[in-house]
C-alpha cells in the first residue's frame, strides 16, 4: 500500500517481516509474518481506484494456543491466499472474521504456538509508556528487529474515533498489525495507521475493541 503524503488523512501501513519481541515477564513471543496474494486497490492522483495484481505481506500475533491470529483487515483484504510463516515453515491460513470499520481480522492456521500474547483488560491510559517493535521498511535498513518507545498522547483517533488511541511511538511501513504493548508485555493496542507527513500522529486500535470483536466470534483470550 502506498502512504498518502497529505497530512489530513490517515494511511494504513502494511507489515513486511516476522517479529520477535522480548518482554519483561514471558521472554520471547512470536508475531508471525503473513504472505498474501491478491488484488490490491489503490487510489490514483485523479481519485480513481486502480486494481493492481501482486503479492504483499503483513503481520499478526497469536492470541490462543489453537493458532488463532489477530491482524489488520487491510493486510488480508481481497487476498486470494494467506500464508503464515512460523518457525521457519509456511502454513496455509483462513480468514474467520473481519471488522472493516475498526480494521481488524481474525485468521486461523494449523499451528500450536509455543508462546501467545496476553491482551490487556484495560485500555491504554493517557501518558502511559508503550513499546512498538517490528521491522519498519523491512530489510532495506537491516534485518535486525527495531523497537520504538513512546507514550499515549491522546485517547482518540482521527475524527474523534474513540476505538483508537494516538501515540508518539514511531510507526512506519512494517509496523502495522503488530502489537502495541505496555511495560509488562500486555497488548493494549494493534498498530493500524499514521498520518503521513505529520510527526507523532500514529494510531492503534484499543484492546477493548479487540476484545469485543473476539468475543463476538466466540474467541476467549
Amino acid at each position: 500500500d502506498t502512504i498518502d503524503e497529505t497530512p489530513t488523512t490517515t494511511s494504513t501501513i502494511p507489515i513486511e517481516e516476522q517479529l520477535l519481541i522480548k518482554d519483561k515477564k514471558d521472554g520471547k513471543k512470536g508475531v508471525v509474518r503473513l504472505v498474501t496474494k491478491g488484488i490490491k486497490v489503490e487510489e490514483s492522483n485523479d481519485n480513481q481506484l486502480v486494481k493492481t495484481q501482486g503479492d504483499s505481506s503483513g503481520s499478526g500475533f497469536f492470541i490462543s494456543s489453537d493458532g488463532f491470529i489477530v491482524t489488520n483487515n487491510h493486510v488480508v483484504d481481497k487476498c486470494k491466499s494467506i500464508k503464515v510463516i512460523y518457525d521457519g515453515r509456511e502454513f496455509d491460513s483462513q480468514v474467520l472474521s473481519v471488522d472493516r470499520i475498526n480494521d481488524l481480522a481474525i485468521i486461523k492456521a494449523n499451528i500450536n504456538p509455543k508462546k501467545i500474547y496476553t491482551v490487556s483488560n484495560e485500555d491504554a491510559q493517557l501518558l502511559e509508556d508503550v513499546i512498538v517493535a517490528g521491522y519498519p521498511l523491512g530489510k532495506k535498513v537491516s534485518a535486525a528487529i527495531k523497537a520504538t518507545s513512546g507514550t499515549v498522547t491522546a485517547l482518540a483517533g482521527v475524527g474523534d474515533n474513540y476505538a483508537e488511541f494516538q501515540t508518539d511511538a514511531a510507526l512506519n511501513s512494517g509496523n502495522s498489525g503488530g502489537p502495541i504493548i505496555d511495560e509488562n508485555g500486555n497488548v493494549i493496542g494493534v498498530a493500524v495507521s499514521k498520518i503521513s507527513g505529520a510527526e507523532s500522529f500514529n494510531f492503534g486500535v484499543k484492546s477493548s475493541v479487540l476484545r469485543i470483536f473476539a468475543n463476538a466470534n466466540s474467541l476467549k483470550f
